[in-house]
């Protein structure tokens, strides 16, 4: 018993420290830096493939196990992701998406956590909906794949409001 109380106090102590230390990832022989990790890569990818309405690019970042926690709902797996995408692409054809700022954090070699700002135009252009949110990526099998999001709304333009 002395043994698993020990085990679970040095766990409690370790691994937090671990966990909140930046590490490099290595890939291949390979240091990458927060401007050219894979993640930053995929992640920046996938809103150019929603703004060009391309929506199976989109969804190939998520893990198919996906959980996103969103400012319209709460989505679980890629088939309740692919539902909430095409219903804005219909009502929205011309919608897009910018990330005014975009950090990483390391937690491990096969896990980063993605901190963003976002910038939605329902119409294109024009007034729109700023937001922060968080992601957790893993590294499965060598592919990178968003797990969890969590989205927040901070301003939404006045033209917005009064729709």
């Amino acid at each position: 018993m002395r043994t698993i109380v020990f085990f679970s106090l040095l766990s409690m102590v370790l691994i937090p420290n671990f966990a909140c230390k930046n590490v490099n990832i290595k890939e291949n022989n390979h240091d990458y830096t927060e401007e050219n990790h894979p993640v930053r890569v995929l992640y920046l990818s996938s809103i150019e493939a929603l703004n060009e309405g391309n929506l199976d690019m989109f969804l190939a970042n998520f893990a198919p196990e996906i959980k996103m926690y969103g400012t319209d709902g709460n989505y679980f797996g890629q088939n309740a992701l692919r539902e909430r995408f095409e219903n804005v692409l219909q009502q929205f054809p011309d919608v897009r998406m910018e990330i005014p700022e975009l950090k990483l954090e390391n937690l491990s070699q096969n896990v980063v956590i993605v901190n963003f700002k976002w910038k939605v135009f329902p119409m294109g252009q024009g007034p729109a909906f700023s937001g922060l949110g968080s992601g957790v990526y893993i590294n499965k099998s060598g592919k990178w794949m968003e797990i969890l999001e969590v989205e927040t709304i901070t301003n939404v333009d006045e033209a917005l409001k009064q729709n």
